[in-house]
């Protein structure tokens, strides 16, 4: 096997996995893809099958509501952390995910990766204005957070914050909702490269298939 891995991020993880990335080649995948569960797996299955030689593959991405599940690493080992989506990849560990949530389970988490790669509420707001108006457009969006309760930046340090700052106060205030600011951390995604992958995250060995079986083991630890 060859010794040098290459990483396969999610565009949305692009400031901290450059961050930490020692060296290694880097495949991003569209972030617009996780609303398409199914077309996410094809786009990342491709990107796999066309990496040359048994290189591992760093999958700079979690479960993604099944995005990952089903994929096949070929002459690759797949290493993916072991979480539900990239928002305790950005706090750093799957448990201070589940605290997150289970203080505040209806959070819309923001980082610069999210406002780049990813069509917000708001941004959907403003693109309908011209078809529906501010008052129906603004009505549409704000019943996809009406059981939202926060809305939570998280500073992974890798961006200049304040430059995002009056986006995020105008798009809080648009949801009718308070903004808080999270440390994040890096932690997961040096962890992800540098090793050791150990229980945070799910090994897929070259001719395996990456089980949903697998996921649903987290669920029940």
């Amino acid at each position: 096997m060859d010794e040098r891995p290459k990483i396969i991020s999610c565009e949305v993880l692009r400031d901290e996995i450059e961050r930490v990335n020692p060296g290694y080649e880097i495949d991003f995948v569209e972030g617009a893809l996780h609303d398409y569960p199914d077309k996410l797996r094809a786009r990342l299955q491709e990107r796999i099958d066309a990496t040359p030689g048994d290189c591992p593959i760093l999958l700079s991405c979690a479960r993604c509501s099944n995005g990952t599940v089903g994929l096949r690493g070929g002459d690759h080992r797949l290493v993916v952390p072991a979480a539900d989506d990239c928002i305790a990849i950005l706090l750093g560990s799957r448990q201070r995910y589940l605290e997150e949530h289970g203080r505040h389970p209806g959070t819309y988490y923001y980082t610069r990766g999210w406002i780049d790669y990813i069509e917000d509420p708001y941004q959907e707001y403003l693109q309908m204005i011209p078809k529906y108006g501010e008052e129906r457009a603004g009505e549409l969006e704000r019943m996809i957070l009406a059981n939202y309760t926060r809305v939570a930046v998280i500073d992974t340090g890798t961006y200049d914050l304040e430059s995002l700052r009056d986006y995020l106060e105008t798009a809080a205030a648009f949801y009718g909702l308070p903004i808080e600011y999270l440390p994040g951390s890096l932690r997961y995604l040096e962890k992800l490269v540098h090793g050791p992958h150990d229980d945070e995250f799910l090994v897929v060995e070259a001719g395996d298939e990456l089980d949903e079986r697998r996921f649903w083991a987290l669920a029940e630890a």
